[in-house]
């Protein structure tokens, strides 16, 4: 890596013998403008300059320049500095032997054939500035000239030794004159880009010139004279000259006497004007050789540690501190240096290779993904066998015709390509890719930049493209270079796996249909993007292109500058402030802001919250703006804290929810009061034009609002749940954490004087332990933290009884027979006037103090306390103690089906597999009844935990038979443990048949009381369809052993002798379980599965098989037609069936591939035989569109809004 940015190779520029300190005006200045984003290494910058060569305390010189290989160092400096702590790294540079120490001499070629000319005055189009000569119009008239200050110039005064050399020069070739002219006309100089050369010699003279006679020195046409400019050098060498390296060009005379032959370094280029003038500049390196296809592994593969400290991180990088000094002139030094030789890239890839593949993994963690990042100032100039080559695009390569030729998409194309070490070092950088080992690839400076050496450029994407990382990256500035670095090293810590659901801003598809697809990678950022659905097929193309905006590119752009503190609205809960409801958790809104350290305020964060970002220093401060997405103290700045890409976190569990209009069921049907009706009707027609609104949660700590159509965020919430944990966030070394991975659900809910609200209420998961509600009525409203802190309504945290654990259980919004203050229970017969209250129904979570499974429920509106229920101590005996509970995720529901009418049940899960079941219709909470409705085992009478919501509808017999169904499936996937699980999961649809009896666990139902289906997987080829299918036996359920039998399923010999109360089938493949909530959806209950892989089992991979599963709801069978477009053909036919043994069938899953698949997205659609479309989102970041005919019976309009 010798010369700048531009080319040049400065040096030991200006620390020259003091008989030569007069070239500092020309060859060998002291000074130079430092560029935009360059810390110069030793001396710093004064006034925008610093010089190019200091002295160390050792007394030897020190490159202080903007060199490629000083920008390079401090780039790789800075990224470890910054990534140290989770990433592990080894330094390589090529494998030399005879370094030696040489002075250097920048060359001037004469211009047009003849001698230099000189003058006082530059002429019109005349330019010293090679840029910007190369920038002018060629065809000016007239026409543009290059020139150079003359290192002769007032030579009768200069320092001895240049006064004795010029003054020789100057009376042999020109008379005498030279002294005068400050000015000399060049036709080249070796620090053009397309040169970057100097001579490299010992003993020569301050300023001398070669000429006379130009003739090849070696090689077979030796001792023959070059005629210029009629004739060049390339003409009497061969490539294969070249590639054994039996190239020089000699001249016949000097003055004063010098070296008179000369032959290429690793740029190629050996001058070959009638005159060459070498002027002294510095010092440099000189290898004697190379090693054509190896490396030398400077700095093992080191590590911070499996915990890194602020301590192991510092200690880690000063291993590589040595080797990034900047470049001495003492030939012993251990610092990386700039070898002027060839560049055998082929072998410093193969090195890193060999290297990486050699590494012994810790027995007890997972093989780490391993990338090579290749940084290069140039072009490979030697193969694998050692033959030479000039870098493309250079003036040499153009000389010898050697060409490379690329596909259309970049890749080379290596039978119209001649440059065998570029070819080689393709193929060696493929080869790394087929084991596993991506390369990153930079070019630092002109050499390679696009727009300088399109060529250059094009070598340097094909090897990228080989490297599996699509494109180069170009660095023309010390800035870029770290910048560059950095989002590389963002991509290898960003495997994505979006896991998140979509959202949809209809329920219909139509020209306007959109969907919003949540993602995070693993640099901990995320995103939130829009994407148009296809109308005529309901496709979705997710093609970062097709995005129509991006939500991470949004928050990026409004915290940029102040605008972490102007641009975005933020407030939190601060639990310290008075205003709380009795029986609510203590606390209001308030925003997002510091105020004054230690004094409580409305308008900011509370002195507990403070000390929580600050416990052992004063910077809690700075971390809030941090946390708001100031990014002026992170690491990459000069700050203490960590890194970050973007500002928007990482989107993982929270599903993104599309808030538009109010739709709830409360405008008609409720059947029990017309004044509650008109007032929501009036509700709804206040509000039926307001802002749409996107709302989902990420760990960043945040609640994000974003506006649908364009992708700004409007607003953001913290809650006081994550408060704890915040500060991690800013740690250098930080090791992912949840904070609101929760999925938020809205609902309109009436408060106790009368009006009507829209809520959004959500948990955090593992990140917090509290749950939240925003009234989002009016979103357009909340322009200030003021405002949107009073739209917090409450924060509650278990206060009033405790018992929270993470907060799995998202929220469920319900209308209950319990009378608002004031009021009498809308479920009552009396005349007094009616108005039920609206609760959250939620469940305990997960790890919590009692490790039983709890209900909650609480006022919608203030959030005090109405109902603890402990299901464990409801039911002696119901739950282990010695293993881990918590109640997941609640539904509730009205046991008739009435739209609107206030909900008499809510059913929820826990990790014990029990299915509970909670009569809610008592106008009193103390008067609620717990029932034990099932417990989910295994064949083996394993318990089987329930994670997800279940969906509830009504018996398919209903009115015949009474009581609702509930749908769900089994399974978990918590921890990492949990991927090597192979037990059994099910799914299963339960009737909770009303009873009398006691709750007990002798009176819950278990498998044997339902009728069991069985699921077989085709294979694709067998199904002859793009993927594999699943079918599923039609056994029939007797809800009933005397009326409305069952008819077009399989019916055993004899009618059961007791009614079925439900049904089960057991999921096929090993570790495959249900982990996201099903639908209900024109008959039919809908649901993925996912099974890690065998690669995941082992925690070093998170991989998955998914399926999308669509059953017939009465007795998870399958359907009269078929019921998905299994073929992909968007028609729904006999093609979407498939025959096995001579029986058709209609299969009622399709694998969705070696992806994590998302719970479907279903939206009604007007495409020929299909009546609704399926968007799955799947972690390899597409989004599945699944036709299916929909449109049968269905009792599911209820619950939609409720659940």
């Amino acid at each position: 890596m010798d010369g700048d940015l531009g080319g040049a190779i400065m040096t030991g520029s200006g620390s020259l013998s003091a008989g030569q300190v007069s070239l500092y005006n020309s060859s060998s200045p002291v000074n130079y403008t430092v560029p935009s984003g360059f810390t110069p290494p030793v001396v710093p910058s004064a006034a925008g300059v610093a010089p190019y060569t200091a002295v160390n305390a050792s007394g030897n010189l020190v490159d202080n320049s903007a060199s490629r290989l000083n920008v390079a160092k401090a780039g790789l400096a800075a990224i470890l500095q910054a990534y140290m702590g989770s990433t592990d790294f080894a330094l390589e540079d090529y494998a030399t032997s005879g370094t030696s120490l040489y002075s250097t001499w920048v060359y001037y070629m004469s211009p047009n054939g003849g001698p230099f000319t000189f003058a006082n005055a530059l002429p019109a189009n005349g330019y010293t500035n090679y840029a910007a000569y190369a920038l002018a119009d060629p065809n000016a008239s007239p026409a543009p000239t290059l020139w150079t200050i003359n290192p002769c110039y007032q030579y009768t005064i200069a320092s001895s030794s240049v006064s004795n050399d010029c003054s020789q020069i100057d009376s042999t070739l020109y008379g005498g004159t030279m002294a005068s002219y400050q000015y000399m006309q060049i036709g080249a100089t070796s620090d053009e880009p397309d040169i970057n050369d100097v001579l490299y010699a010992s003993g020569q003279p301050a300023v001398y010139v070669d000429y006379g006679g130009t003739y090849a020195a070696s090689g077979p046409n030796s001792g023959i004279s070059i005629n210029p400019p009629t004739s060049t050098p390339y003409t009497l060498f061969s490539l294969s000259n070249y590639n054994s390296g039996k190239i020089s060009v000699g001249y016949n005379n000097a003055v004063p006497s010098a070296n008179t032959v000369t032959g290429p370094t690793n740029a190629g280029y050996v001058p070959y004007s009638p005159q060459v003038m070498y002027a002294h500049r510095g010092f440099g390196y000189y290898v004697n050789s190379v090693t054509s296809n190896s490396g030398a592994v400077l700095v093992p593969m080191t590590s911070a540690g499996k915990q890194p400290t602020t301590s192991s991180i510092s200690t880690a990088i000063s291993t590589f501190t040595p080797y990034l000094a900047p470049e001495t002139n003492n030939s012993s030094s251990s610092e990386i240096k700039a070898l002027a030789y060839q560049s055998p890239i082929a072998g410093l890839v193969s090195k890193a290779g060999a290297y990486l593949q050699g590494l012994v993994s810790d027995e007890e963690a997972c093989p780490p993904k391993q990338y090579v990042v290749l940084v290069t100032d140039g072009l490979p100039t030697m193969d694998l066998d050692g033959n030479l080559w000039p870098p493309l695009g250079s003036a040499a390569a153009q000389g010898y015709h050697v060409t490379a030729a690329f596909n259309a998409d970049g890749s080379l194309n290596a039978s119209a390509t001649n440059d065998q070490a570029l070819i080689d070092a393709v193929n060696t950088i493929a080869q790394l890719k087929t084991q596993g080992i991506e390369t990153y690839v930079v070019g630092l400076g002109a050499g390679v930049d696009p727009s300088a050496n399109p060529q250059a450029a094009a070598a340097l994407t094909a090897m990228a493209i080989a490297g599996g990382t699509s494109s180069y990256f170009p660095a023309t500035s010390p800035s870029s270079l770290v910048s560059q670095l950095s989002v590389i090293l963002n991509q290898i810590q960003a495997g994505s796996l979006s896991t998140a659901s979509a959202a949809v801003n209809s329920t219909g598809l139509n020209t306007g249909s959109d969907v919003y697809e949540a993602s995070y990678n693993t640099n901990w950022t995320g995103d939130l993007r829009e994407f148009p659905i296809d109308a005529s097929n309901g496709q979705v193309n997710t093609a970062s292109s097709n995005a129509v905006w991006s939500a991470q590119t949004q928050v990026d752009t409004q915290s940029s500058g102040t605008g972490w503190s102007t641009n975005r609205i933020i407030a939190t809960w601060n639990p310290a402030l008075s205003g709380a409801a009795s029986g609510a958790s203590p606390g209001a809104g308030a925003p997002f802001r510091w105020g004054t350290t230690g004094t409580l305020s409305a308008n900011s964060i509370s002195p507990a919250q403070q000390l929580l970002l600050q416990p052992s220093d004063t910077l809690g401060q700075e971390r809030l703006h941090y946390l708001r997405g100031d990014q002026t103290r992170q690491q990459s700045n000069g700050g203490p804290f960590r890194n970050r890409a973007h500002i928007l976190g990482d989107i993982v569990d929270s599903n993104p929810i599309y808030v538009g209009a109010p739709d709830g069921p409360y405008a008609s049907g409720s059947g029990f009061s017309t004044s509650f009706n008109s007032s929501y009707q009036s509700f709804e027609s206040t509000y039926v034009n307001r802002q749409p609104m996107l709302y989902v949660g990420a760990n960043d700590g945040m609640l994000h609002a974003f506006d649908p159509k364009t992708g700004k965020e409007l607003f953001a919430f913290v809650p006081n749940g994550v408060f704890a944990n915040l500060i991690d966030l800013t740690q250098p070394n930080y090791s992912h954490q949840f904070y609101v991975d929760g999925s938020p659900q809205a609902g309109d809910v009436q408060f106790a004087d009368g009006t009507w609200h829209t809520l959004l209420v959500g948990g955090e998961n593992a990140g917090g332990n509290s749950i939240y509600a925003l009234d989002v009525t009016t979103p357009a409203s909340l322009t200030t933290e003021s405002a949107l802190a009073k739209a917090v309504r409450w924060e509650f945290s278990g206060s009033g009884g405790g018992g929270m654990g993470y907060t799995y259980s998202t929220p469920a919004l319900a209308l209950t027979c319990v009378p608002s203050p004031g009021y009498q229970s809308p479920c009552s017969n009396s005349n007094a006037t009616l108005q039920g209250m609206f609760m959250a129904f939620f469940g305990n979570g997960y790890d919590s103090p009692s490790n039983h499974a709890i209900l909650y429920a609480v006022n919608a509106q203030t959030g005090a306390l109405q109902a603890r229920i402990d299901l464990c101590a409801a039911v002696s005996g119901a739950c282990n103690p010695n293993l881990p509970d918590g109640l997941s995720s609640v539904v509730a529901a009205n046991s008739d089906g009435i739209i609107g009418a206030p909900v008499d049940h809510v059913f929820a899960g826990d990790l014990q597999g029990n299915l509970w079941s909670i009569n809610v219709s008592n106008s009193s909470p103390s008067k609620w009844t717990v029932r034990l409705l099932f417990q989910a085992r295994d064949a083996n009478g394993n318990p089987q935990p329930i994670t997800t919501t279940p969906a509830v509808t009504l018996n398919p017999n209903y009115p015949n038979q009474l009581g609702l169904m509930v749908y769900f499936g089994t399974g978990q996937l918590l921890a990492a443990s949990d991927l090597s699980s192979t037990q059994t999961q099910s799914f299963y649809g339960v009737w909770d048949k009303p009873t009398t009896s006691a709750s007990s666990i002798a009176n819950a139902y278990t498998r044997s009381n339902l009728q069991a289906q069985v699921l077989t997987t085709i294979s694709a080829a067998t199904a002859g369809l793009p993927q594999a299918v699943r079918t599923v036996t039609n056994n029939c359920v007797y809800y009933s052993t005397t009326t409305g039998l069952p008819s077009g399923c399989t019916a055993p010999s004899s009618t059961p002798s007791t009614a079925q109360l439900g049904w089960y089938m057991d999921l096929p493949a090993s570790g495959e379980r249900v982990i996201t909530d099903p639908r209900l959806e024109s008959g039919a209950v809908v649901f993925t599965t996912n099974a890690p892989t065998s690669a995941s089992s082992t925690q070093c991979s998170v991989g998955f098989n998914s399926w999308l599963m669509d059953v017939n709801y009465v007795n998870g069978g399958s359907f009269s037609q078929p019921e998905l477009d299994v073929n992909g053909d968007y028609t729904i036919n006999g093609g979407d069936q498939v025959t096995i043994g001579g029986t058709t069938y209609n299969p009622v899953g399709m694998s969705m591939g070696t992806v994590y698949s998302a719970a479907p997205t279903i939206i009604s659609a007007d495409l020929g035989a299909a009546h609704a479309l399926k968007l799955i989102t799947r972690s390899d970041q597409t989004i599945k569109s699944v036709q299916e005919r929909g449109g049968g019976p269905t009792r599911v309009g209820w619950w939609q809004i409720i659940q």
